[in-house]
């Protein structure tokens, strides 16, 4: 099993028919598509080194990266699942929640890293934000820079924005952390409609 990840570039109508035309030219087997707008997800069975190459003559996608493991599709309603946890609130407490969602987010992000890592921090940080983009857990449209130790990723529309996006938070708090190898602080700050992450490194403290 792998996925293709790929950013959209500038969305238009006949990306995914031409997605699955270069396939069936190379005899790939669609599986599973995962996206929207921004990012897309394609679930094939098969050899997929040559086929990459051919992807380079559809316009307006960017490869972004191949997923081989055993990654299965998990969906629910976004309004469902605020309306359960506007219920847990109300009966255990804002603070609590607002952790426990934290919490939950870093370590999903650590497992995703740790069980199936991407080779460079960048690549790893990359992946796995683009992969959120096609789950709609986040819209990231490729503000990453990685500098003098310092971590800034930029990202819009956190799918737990009503909640003051703590899952989110801790997911790209997790994510950073388990590509580097290292313990970040991090402050997250809105302006406008763009979230910016700032990590820096806990000196002397690394992730073994």
């Amino acid at each position: 099993m792998t996925w293709l990840l790929f950013r959209v570039v500038r969305d238009r109508p006949g990306i995914i028919n031409e997605l699955s035309s270069v396939m069936f030219s190379y005899g790939i087997n669609i599986r599973n598509i995962i996206g929207n707008s921004r990012a897309l997800m394609i679930d094939v069975e098969d050899n997929v080194n040559s086929l990459l190459t051919g992807m380079g003559s559809i316009r307006d996608i960017e490869f972004v990266n191949a997923i081989s493991g055993p990654i299965i599709p998990l969906s629910f309603s976004q309004r469902h699942f605020m309306t359960a946890i506007k219920t847990v609130l109300a009966q255990m407490g804002t603070e609590y929640v607002g952790r426990l969602l934290y919490r939950i987010g870093y370590e999903y992000a650590r497992a995703v890293a740790t069980e199936i890592p991407m080779g460079d921090p960048v690549s790893t940080i990359n992946t796995y934000l683009y992969t959120a983009t096609a789950y709609n857990r986040l819209a990231f449209r490729g503000g990453l820079e990685i500098r003098n130790n310092e971590v800034r990723v930029e990202f819009e529309e956190p799918f737990d924005e009503e909640l003051d996006g703590s899952f989110t938070e801790g997911y790209i708090h997790g994510l950073i952390n388990t590509a580097l190898s290292r313990l970040h602080y991090v402050n997250v700050e809105k302006t406008g409609n763009t979230y910016r992450a700032m990590a820096k490194p806990v000196e002397g403290l690394a992730i073994y």
